[in-house]
């Protein structure tokens, strides 16, 4: 069974499906060189079970609801703690349930989960807007009410802020050209293709700064990232992203990037990994 949506039995009290799952089978192409689940192949999944869970869930194919309807869904913020890797061959249960639906935000909770085991904590945010204006719009009531059919409230969002603050005059520096291939159908860039390019400064670093080359020797495991997204980046734009370090502890590093265009900050990322043996 390589691919499965599904929608769990109600919770007691309940009328309707408490939450939403999408099993996959991690393969080849997810993995990265540890043989592992790589994050931003994680955050494509993140993303098929957002557009699964439109289509299969609230009863709206998300095809229909970019070209037919006008709308977007763009990423608002992400905060994703990796408790143990997902390995090739594996199959990850991601289960998803809205924990706050505003007028124009889903907030999302995602778990994900091999064999009963939970390897993947995360708090995603999204929001509703016109495709045609980029500006948030209310969303269309008869997905609101869909949507509150799978809505559990958190007694507190209890999500970290990513790194705020000036950024250091000695940042390492790269700059990423947006390309054709980065691009969703809007246009933007696809936020799991804006993790592709903060890894490879990440990786850029680690070699330049910290002299550990990940092409060779211990690999590095992630163990949390978070992203605030505050505004699009397009194909043709030069990425300036600047990483500084905020904790290095032995093999565990912590990191922080920015992420801004012809000075405009677009974005901020909190990144922390291990070196593993």
């Amino acid at each position: 069974m390589p691919r499965e949506c599904r929608l769990t039995a109600p919770a007691p009290g309940r009328a309707a499906p408490e939450c939403f799952v999408l099993t996959q089978k991690i393969r080849f192409s997810h993995c990265d060189p540890a043989g592992t689940l790589s994050v931003p192949r994680f955050f494509d999944l993140v993303n098929d079970a957002v557009e699964d869970w439109f289509g299969d869930g609230l009863g709206m194919q998300f095809a229909a609801f970019f070209l037919e309807h006008g709308y977007g869904n763009p990423i608002v913020s992400t905060q994703c703690e990796f408790l143990a890797p997902v390995r090739f061959g594996e199959q990850l249960e991601l289960e998803l349930a809205p924990t706050r639906i505003g007028r124009s935000s889903i907030r999302m909770r995602l778990t994900g989960r091999v064999a009963g085991e939970e390897r993947i904590r995360a708090r995603h945010a999204t929001a509703i807007i016109s495709g045609r204006s980029g500006r948030s719009v209310e969303m269309p009531r008869e997905l609101r009410a869909r949507a509150e059919r799978y809505l559990e409230p958190l007694a507190a969002e209890d999500v970290p802020p990513v790194a705020a603050g000036a950024v250091p005059p000695d940042a390492f520096r790269s700059q990423q050209l947006v390309r054709y291939g980065h691009c969703d159908p809007g246009g933007a860039v696809y936020f799991a293709r804006l993790f592709d390019l903060f890894q490879s400064t990440l990786e850029d670093w680690s070699a330049a700064v910290l002299g550990r080359s990940w092409s060779a020797g211990r690999r590095p495991q992630t163990l949390a990232v978070g992203a605030e997204f505050r505004v699009a980046t397009h194909m043709g734009d030069r990425l300036d992203l600047a990483l500084w370090p905020e904790r290095v502890e032995g093999d565990a590093v912590s990191v922080a990037l920015a992420g801004s265009v012809a000075g405009g900050e677009r974005m901020r990322v909190s990144w922390s990994f291990a070196f593993g043996r």
